[in-house]
């Protein structure tokens, strides 16, 4: 669980230098190259490590915890948040193409 921690924090970090390194692309300052493509391979590299750690080694069993009853209204709960969440991120990015 801690590791997941320290990756969780690792992935924060990176993704906050990637968006402010973007920026700074985007602003013109295309020395910033460079960084960008290393913070988008460290993230390559951390990420499906890091899933199937939770995946596998977090999620699962600690289903073990709950009734089925539980796991259900659960998996329903995150299915309705992913629902949401993806309407809004994609109706985001059409309204700025628009």
């Amino acid at each position: 669980m801690a590791e997941l921690i320290v990756e969780h924090a690792m992935a924060r970090r990176t993704v906050n230098a990637l968006e402010n390194a973007k920026k700074e692309y985007v602003s013109g300052k295309t020395d910033v190259r460079n960084e960008v493509l290393d913070l988008l391979n460290a993230l390559t590299i951390l990420y499906p490590t890091h899933i199937e750690k939770e995946d596998k080694h977090f999620f699962y069993p600690s289903m073990e915890y709950f009734s089925g009853i539980e796991q259900n209204e659960m998996m329903l709960n995150f299915v309705a948040f992913n629902q949401e969440f993806t309407d809004k991120m994609y109706k985001q990015i059409i309204r700025a193409i628009k």
